[in-house]
């Protein structure tokens, strides 16, 4: 059951960015994905939703116009950011702690994104790179993220 829900959450975010592709990749993004970034909140996804979200960008960085840079430091910056939501989840299921896991995933992508895609390896700018990936992500993970596991959290009835 585990193997199965990772494998449709990793399924579901590479086709989601790669579908999506002109607005997922570059300094100023809206990876639409990202929202499923907060699954891992909610116990019935839990550590399922943590391995289907990093392997699912390891796919969709494939196509990545930064190559293994994006496949390694984007992946990372998932695991970590799903990873957190998962924690937080753990502690409280109130919608402050909803909002603060979104918040946070939100700057560690932003941090670890535009930092080493796109400043370091990049060449953009570190102010541009991190305020373009912060936009981006506060769409998708706090504008679109929160909607989306609040439906679902009250369609499933699950905590």
């Amino acid at each position: 059951m585990l193997a199965a829900k990772a494998a449709t959450i990793a399924g579901l975010y590479a086709a989601l960015t790669m579908a999506l592709a002109p607005i997922s990749f570059y300094a100023l993004q809206v990876r639409v994905a990202d929202a499923l970034l907060l699954l891992p909140f909610f116990d019935f996804f839990g550590p399922s939703a943590v391995m289907g979200l990093t392997i699912g960008c390891v796919m969709a960085n494939l196509l990545s116009p930064f190559g293994v840079v994006d496949v390694v430091f984007g992946s990372l910056a998932n695991l970590l950011a799903s990873s957190i939501a998962w924690a937080m989840g753990r502690r409280s299921k109130s919608a402050s702690a909803l909002a603060v896991a979104a918040m946070s995933e939100a700057m560690v992508v932003s941090a670890v994104v535009g930092y080493f895609v796109l400043h370091v390896f990049g060449g953009v700018e570190l102010t541009v790179a991190f305020v373009g990936i912060l936009v981006g992500e506060v769409v998708s993970v706090c504008g679109l993220g929160i909607p989306l596991c609040i439906f679902i959290s009250r369609a499933l009835r699950v905590k």
